[in-house]
C-alpha cells in the first residue's frame, strides 16, 4: 500500500523557509565578511611598510586570507589557510598542489570558512539573540577566539597564541571586529528585504 504523503503545515513551511533564507543571507554576509577582513588587512599593511604587526611571519605573498598570513608558523605563503586548502585539495586529487595553485587554494579556504561562519550566526543569532552584541562585534571576537586562538594552533597550522606578539593579536582580533560588523550589517539588510511579519517574514 501506498503509504499517505505527509504534507508540512503552514507555521512549519514558514520555519523552514525562514530558515533556509536566513542560511543563504548568513553565507552572503559570510562572504562579505570575509572580503571586508582582507580590505581591512591590506589597508593595514600599506600604512605600515608591507607587514601587520611587529613580529608578523616574512614573506610577501600576504593577500587574501585574512588575519592568517602573520600568523603562519614560518612564511605567511605557508598559513594556516593555506595548509587547510591544500588539504582538501590533496584528500579530493590524491595531487600536490602547484605553489600558485596553493595561493588560490588558501583564498577558498578563507572564503569557505567565512561563509559558513556566517551560515553559523544567521541561525544561531535567531536563538540567541545576544549573539548579536556589539552589531557581530561579539560573534566576531568569539570566532577569533576559537579559530585563530585555539583550533588552528592546537592542529598545528599556525603559531600559538604565546608564541604570537600582542601586536599580531589585536590585529587579528580588530580583523575579525571588522569581519562580524560587515556580516551583522549584510544579515540586516538583507533579512529586512524579506517578507513582513504579517507574512511570516523574517525576525532580526
Amino acid at each position: 500500500m501506498r503509504q499517505p504523503q505527509r504534507h508540512l503545515s503552514n507555521p512549519d513551511r514558514r520555519r523552514r523557509d525562514h530558515t533556509w533564507r536566513r542560511a543563504i543571507a548568513g553565507l552572503a554576509g559570510g562572504l562579505l565578511g570575509s572580503l571586508a577582513m582582507n580590505v581591512y588587512a591590506r589597508v593595514v599593511r600599506m600604512g605600515n611598510h608591507g607587514v601587520e604587526a611587529p613580529g608578523a611571519a616574512p614573506g610577501r605573498d600576504r593577500d587574501g586570507r585574512g588575519m592568517q598570513p602573520p600568523q603562519a608558523r614560518h612564511r605567511a605563503d605557508q598559513d594556516a589557510a593555506v595548509q587547510a586548502g591544500t588539504l582538501v585539495y590533496r584528500s579530493l586529487t590524491g595531487d600536490v598542489p602547484a605553489k600558485s595553485t596553493r595561493r588560490w587554494l588558501g583564498t577558498a579556504a578563507h572564503y569557505g570558512f567565512g561563509g559558513a561562519a556566517g551560515v553559523v550566526y544567521a541561525i544561531a543569532s535567531n536563538r540567541a539573540p545576544g549573539l548579536r552584541a556589539g552589531f557581530g562585534v561579539l560573534y566576531g571576537s568569539l570566532v577569533w577566539a576559537v579559530a585563530d586562538e585555539g583550533a588552528m594552533p592546537a592542529l598545528g597550522l599556525s603559531r600559538g597564541p604565546r608564541d604570537l606578539p600582542i601586536g599580531v593579536h589585536l590585529y587579528a582580533l580588530a580583523g575579525h571586529w571588522v569581519y562580524g560588523a560587515t556580516l551583522d550589517c549584510a544579515l540586516r539588510l538583507l533579512l529586512s528585504a524579506g517578507p513582513s511579519k504579517s507574512t511570516g517574514g523574517f525576525r532580526l
